[in-house]
């Protein structure tokens, strides 16, 4: 009852109703005030003051080491190369910039070096150093993934030249580091030459053994085909029987012009008359053998006819292979040849570099984002505020 008496005065002066609501508004809004000032120091301003006193007091200075180089290969004009479409001997397709680029990411190189210049010594010189600097303890994969921060490598995909630059807490280690890289990278250029050069020999052997072989066997089928036949070359034997065949039929014309001279003066029961037929007879009986003689068989089981058409098959055979073998011989020759050759090599342009300032870590670029990020993250948080309290 009380209550409602002091509150009649109130609800009497529309005034004084107004006036207390304003009060209460005011205070809600002094109250939010302060929270987004809170909230701009918390979100803003200390995370950027952190990050600036960690960069400029804790933080050590990095130190670069650049270096540019590409896979060069000799250009040789060899004699054997119209050749080498029968054997397909050349270099690979692959990009070797890319397979250079992947190397140098990769944790094989990452343990070669390490093994070379303990990298954990180097990236781990300053122990202070929390955010930048390597754990003593760090496994393979979080080495691995420091390894790709501090050394980054790119591709120039015109010209094949890879560009190298490596960072460490001291210039010396920065460039012995990429010196390590170079002779690593060096080492595997040349590995895969080797490689490829002795594929190349091995194939091309390969095809010259089954080039021999290949020969070898034609070659015997041609000494058993003389063997069975008794018969060295069919086709001359041939042509020696064609030639007697051609006599033959000559001196048959010479008798026919002989007996049309005689009779001419003289009688068919002329005694030269008889004899010239008698001689014609023979000629004729002679021609009729000589060609039989060509179908008939040999003294092995074919006759000349079906001789002709192995032994020229044998002789396509026998071309072919020697082709072959030729080809195959030529392709060895000139694998060894490229195999005394060194035909990739790496090639520095710059070698690496010895810094003496420390351009990194970038802090002023360091401290800008992450006040950016802040900044983003703290109206974020206001616009997902309002709008909450405008539906609510």
């Amino acid at each position: 009852m009380e209550a409602i008496v002091q509150v009649l005065p109130k609800i009497q002066g529309g005034q004084s109703v107004t006036h207390e609501i304003s009060e209460t508004d005011k205070d809600r809004a002094r109250l939010r005030h302060r929270l987004m000032r809170l909230g701009l120091a918390v979100v803003v301003v200390l995370p950027t003051v952190v990050a600036a006193l960690y960069l400029w007091l804790i933080a050590a200075d990095q130190y670069h080491s650049d270096s540019a180089f590409s896979v060069r290969s000799e250009d040789y004009s060899n004699p054997l190369e119209a050749l080498s479409v029968f054997t397909q001997v050349g270099s690979s397709s692959g990009s070797d910039s890319q397979i250079l680029y992947d190397f140098i990411r990769s944790q094989p190189l990452m343990q070669q070096v390490d093994a070379d210049l303990d990298l954990r010594a180097l990236f781990g010189k300053q122990p202070s150093d929390l955010v930048f600097s390597l754990e003593r303890d760090a496994s393979r994969e979080d080495m691995l993934d420091y390894w790709q921060r501090m050394v980054k490598v790119a591709v120039d995909p015109l010209t094949g030249v890879l560009s190298l630059q490596v960072r460490a807490f001291a210039p010396e280690d920065a460039e012995a580091i990429a010196q390590s890289i170079l002779a690593q990278s060096g080492r595997m250029v040349d590995d895969l030459s080797r490689i490829a050069r002795q594929d190349a020999i091995r194939f091309a052997l390969e095809d010259l053994e089954e080039a021999e072989v290949l020969l070898r066997d034609v070659r015997r089928k041609v000494r058993v085909f003389r063997l069975e036949n008794d018969i060295i070359d069919p086709t001359e034997a041939a042509q020696s029987q064609m030639g007697v065949i051609a006599a033959l039929e000559g001196e048959l014309a010479s008798a026919l012009v002989e007996r049309e001279t005689i009779t001419s003066f003289a009688g068919e029961e002329d005694q030269r008359v008889k004899r010239v037929d008698r001689r014609i007879e023979a000629v004729r009986s002679q021609i009729d053998q000589e060609r039989r003689r060509i179908g008939r068989p040999t003294s092995g089981p074919s006759s000349l006819v079906d001789a002709i058409g192995s032994y020229e098959e044998l002789l396509v055979d026998l071309e072919f292979a020697q082709r072959a073998y030729t080809a195959a011989l030529a392709a060895s020759e000139q694998a060894r040849a490229e195999a005394r050759r060194t035909n990739r090599y790496l090639a520095v342009h710059i070698p690496p570099t010895l810094a003496e300032d420390s351009l990194y870590p970038q802090r002023g670029l360091l401290i800008l984002l992450v006040l950016i990020c802040s900044l983003a993250v703290y109206f974020t948080g206001l616009l997902i505020y309002y709008n909450v309290r405008d539906r609510g």
